[in-house]
């Protein structure tokens, strides 16, 4: 292995990436859920529109129009150009479509008004509209299904409807789903501890974990995911899996190189504590368990079989291993289907996709006192569970979040599929979310009439 880069190497290059990871110091605060007068002022959403930029066009563009990997990320808005080119600019693998007829979605434009005219009341008191939710989210499109119908879509900031989108941790709950069908179909024991597969990991803060303890996140490290800390463990995290590059790294170069670095802290199955190394733990196991790569276990057992429009994809660090924590990458329409798959508890397309029992199990969720202690904002009352986050409310609502505003979105007892991609400035959803759970629980009170 690489040797790890000295103290004042690293305070030099977390320096450097509390941009090159999209987060300036003076935006930590943020994690705190700040009063308003603490957040930092971005300029209006519409203001920088993705057709506005003319980010990477000419030949060559202009040298203020032109970005890389090593600076993607670094400053708002080249963000809106990069979540829909992620392509090209890191290495990715494709997720097929396959050859099926696409699944049609039909449309109803019947509640298209009575959306833009709701009022949703937020944690203050105000009130905004629908039109101002998805201006103050960054969102770039934006999809609502209700009984199987397209009742709402919009492409606000997309250079095409059907660009595939970055999705950020939306990939841990493929990978959950992914791992739970091994679980149930006897390939995986979800109780076999992480060493059994993932030997390499022996001497790692994983020695002593289970399988499922992973899944929950509460499996515990010596591992901290502070985006607005450049002395984070995410910092080397997104080095060393090659989200982002910087020219004094000289730590690891991969993830299977990364992974076993990470030393122990607390006992394990006592706290839950949101952390992406056990998703790439995860897809390890996958791969290790099924000997298939995870775009793989994604095509065959998934995507395929929804009659996607598009093919997605994932993307890989140096050494072609899968971001199974953050890499995938799909258009609006095709997320729409996955999400109605899931809440017609995966049956989809005149097919079982995902076992009932395993949409059933995600509903069950987990250790709620545990997550309450860990403080996620605007998300009172929720779990996370199998790499999901499950709110516990009357309408069995599960979820996929992802950073800058991703977020699929399935409600079971309203008949709503929801999803949203975004390129907030601020990559925690902790700014967002406590105003998107209450658009969303409008928009369900709203289309059951």
């Amino acid at each position: 292995m690489q040797r790890q880069a000295t103290t004042q190497q690293q305070d030099r290059i977390g320096s450097a990436m509390l941009n090159a990871v999209g987060f300036a110091a003076q935006q930590s605060r943020i994690f705190c859920a700040p009063a308003k007068s603490d957040t930092p002022s971005f300029p209006d959403s519409a203001s920088v529109a993705l057709s506005k930029l003319h980010y990477m066009q000419g030949f060559p563009p202009p040298a203020d129009k032109q970005i890389t990997r090593a600076e993607y990320l670094a400053q708002f808005p080249k963000t809106r150009w990069a979540f829909q080119h992620m392509r090209e600019l890191i290495p990715s693998r494709q997720i097929a479509c396959g050859r099926a007829p696409v699944t049609q979605l039909p449309v109803s434009n019947e509640q298209q008004k009575a959306i833009d005219a709701l009022s949703i009341e937020l944690s203050d008191g105000s009130h905004i509209t629908f039109a101002d939710f998805l201006n103050l989210s960054y969102a770039d499109a934006l999809l609502i299904i209700h009984k199987g119908q397209v009742v709402y879509q919009t492409y606000p900031n997309m250079a095409a409807e059907q660009s595939p989108h970055m999705l950020w941790s939306v990939t841990k709950s493929f990978t959950g789903l992914v791992a739970n069908m091994l679980i149930m179909e006897g390939e995986l024991n979800a109780e076999s501890l992480v060493t059994e597969h993932i030997p390499e990991l022996a001497e790692s803060g994983w020695a002593g974990a289970t399988v499922q303890q992973v899944l929950d996140m509460t499996a515990d490290v010596k591992y901290s995911e502070v985006y607005a800390d450049g002395t984070s463990d995410v910092i080397n995290y997104g080095l060393s899996a090659g989200i982002t590059q910087h020219p004094d790294w000289t730590g690891p170069a991969s993830l299977y190189q990364y992974l076993p670095s990470i030393g122990a802290a607390r006992a394990h199955g006592e706290h839950f504590v949101y952390r992406t190394v056990h998703s790439e733990v995860l897809g390890w196991i996958i791969r290790r368990v099924s000997g298939k790569e995870l775009a793989q276990q994604i095509a065959e057992r998934i995507w395929s079989k929804l009659g996607a429009e598009q093919d997605a994809y994932i993307l890989l660090d140096g050494k072609g291993t899968e971001w199974a924590g953050a890499g995938l990458n799909a258009s609006l329409r095709d997320l729409g289907r996955f999400a109605e798959m899931l809440r017609q508890n995966g049956r989809y397309n005149s097919q079982q996709v995902v076992p009932a029992e395993l949409i059933e199990e995600i509903q069950r969720g987990a250790d709620r006192e545990a997550f309450a202690r860990f403080g996620r904002a605007g998300m009172d009352g929720y779990s996370y569970h199998n790499q999901w986050w499950v709110a516990h409310n009357p309408d069995g609502v599960f979820e996929a979040m992802g950073v800058h505003g991703q977020l699929v979105h399935v409600n079971p007892g309203a008949e709503l599929s929801l999803v949203r991609l975004g390129s907030h400035p601020i990559a925690t959803n902790d700014y967002t979310y406590d105003m998107t759970r209450r658009v969303t629980t409008a928009l369900a009170d709203l289309l059951r009439g």
